[in-house]
């Protein structure tokens, strides 16, 4: 049986960046977040040890939004993810999710802060792209 938890409703981290774009300032905000995926897998047997072990796979999201306009936010695509194996089976009332993104938060950290320079091009273009667009 698999299950889906999403780690943290808030955000993991948050980092703002503020760039020019032709003479004008547009503030970006890079906020990541983890998706945390467990599975139980082994045999639970009535008058039998436990053999049942949870494995989970965090993968690190990361949301870019500019204050100038919502409508510009959109997920930056990472493979930045890390995993795990615990003893037992996999309860909602366990909380792996929330103590392995705690263990990892300077890990997400780290990854959020590259995730947000090298976007540094690609956001220029795609307010570029908007700018020709709407002067269309």
């Amino acid at each position: 049986m698999s299950l889906t938890l999403i780690a943290l409703a808030a955000a993991v981290a948050t980092h703002t960046v503020q760039i020019d774009h032709r003479g004008a300032p547009v503030e970006a905000t890079y906020t990541a977040r983890a998706d945390v995926k467990t599975r139980t897998v082994g045999a639970h047997t009535p008058n039998r040890a436990d053999m049942r072990r949870c494995h989970w796979k965090a993968t690190v999201v990361v949301d870019r939004q500019l204050s100038h306009s919502p409508s510009l936010t959109r997920a930056i695509p990472t493979d930045h993810a890390f995993s795990g194996s615990e003893a037992g089976a996999c309860t909602p009332g366990r909380d792996i999710a929330a103590r392995q993104v705690a263990k990892h938060q300077d890990n997400i950290r780290a990854h959020l802060m590259t995730v947000a320079q090298q976007d540094r091009a690609p956001l220029l273009a795609e307010l570029d792209a908007i700018r020709n667009l709407a002067s269309n």
